[in-house]
């Protein structure tokens, strides 16, 4: 898994109106364009962003993807502390 990539890659969510239409289009045509494993596609996917978090990703980028799909800085902050969101 690279840390590198999925960071590449939530920066282009979080900063691309563009990328963010395309990825909630067809999230699996959109990720093909990074070297990302089934599992790294499916935290995407799923919004798993504690367990990116827990893979070193930088927290300003997982909250900043977070936010892009319309979900609450209060959810961000139970996901976060592990707690139902």
């Amino acid at each position: 898994m690279s840390r590198n990539t999925l960071e590449k890659v939530l920066y282009d969510l979080s900063t691309s109106g563009a990328n963010k239409k395309k990825f909630a289009e067809d999230p699996d045509k959109f990720l093909s364009r990074y070297q990302l494993d089934d599992a790294e596609r499916t935290l995407i996917k799923e919004y798993k962003v504690r367990e990116i978090a827990d893979m070193g990703v930088n927290s300003m980028l997982t909250w900043g993807f977070w936010l892009q799909a319309g979900k609450t800085n209060r959810d961000y902050m139970k996901v976060m502390k592990r707690e139902e969101a």
